[in-house]
């Protein structure tokens, strides 16, 4: 009788809306997270959809950080996130690692080995970023789009690649002046001033008009 039930649920056109409802339903609940679940959660926080965390309260959150939708974090060995730093789409951030340097077993044995993992203010963290355990992101660091981050990054380096490298600074003078004058902005931006740069007018002429971009 249970099994017939099932074959006309299924048959039925809107089992398949019913089923990602329920599943909809669950991911929001399984990953809305209240202030007082983290150590410390500061002012203007945004927290995506589809965030996973897997212990809060070993997290500290500063003043208007903005963490995307899809980013796994375990933050069992501990996250401190810098102020007015964001982390992009689907990124993911571990901070322990499984005992298996001298182990009692193989592949590993049930020790966890705790590997903070510190982001400075104002740190721009792209889509699909990986960042390792036990790794400092300086003040100011750009981590570009897929980066895989296995060691510090110093403060203001622009890293990219996997093992991501240094390919550039941003300039400290002018990132000192905005500090001084206290031009902050948070990476969750409504609505964008868009430019293009001219380099790309005059290289992609003909599909730029195509595309009606300006």
């Amino acid at each position: 009788m249970k099994f017939q039930i099932s074959n006309i649920l299924k048959q039925n056109k809107y089992y398949d809306f019913l089923v990602w409802l329920i599943d909809q339903y669950r991911k929001s609940r399984s990953c809305s997270y209240k202030p007082e679940e983290f150590r410390y959660y500061g002012e203007g926080v945004f927290i995506g959809d589809d965030v996973h965390i897997n212990r809060p309260n070993r997290v500290i959150i500063k003043d208007y950080v903005t963490i995307a939708n899809g980013v796994v974090i375990n933050s069992k060995g501990g996250l401190y996130i810098g102020k007015y730093s964001g982390i992009g789409l689907k990124s993911v951030i571990w901070t322990s690692e499984h005992h298996y340097r001298g182990a009692k077993s193989i592949p590993f044995d049930c020790g966890a080995d705790l590997k903070p993992v510190v982001i400075r203010d104002f740190v721009w963290i792209g889509n699909h970023v990986k960042i390792t355990p036990g790794t400092e992101i300086g003040e100011g660091a750009i981590i570009g789009l897929g980066a895989v981050v296995v060691k510090d990054v110093p403060p203001l380096a622009i890293v990219l690649g996997n093992p991501a490298s240094i390919v550039g600074y941003r300039d400290k003078k002018h990132f000192e002046r905005c500090k001084v004058r206290g031009a902050f902005q948070s990476v969750k931006i409504k609505k964008y001033e868009e430019k293009l740069f001219p380099m790309y007018k005059r290289r992609f002429k003909s599909e730029i008009e195509e595309l009606g971009l300006k």
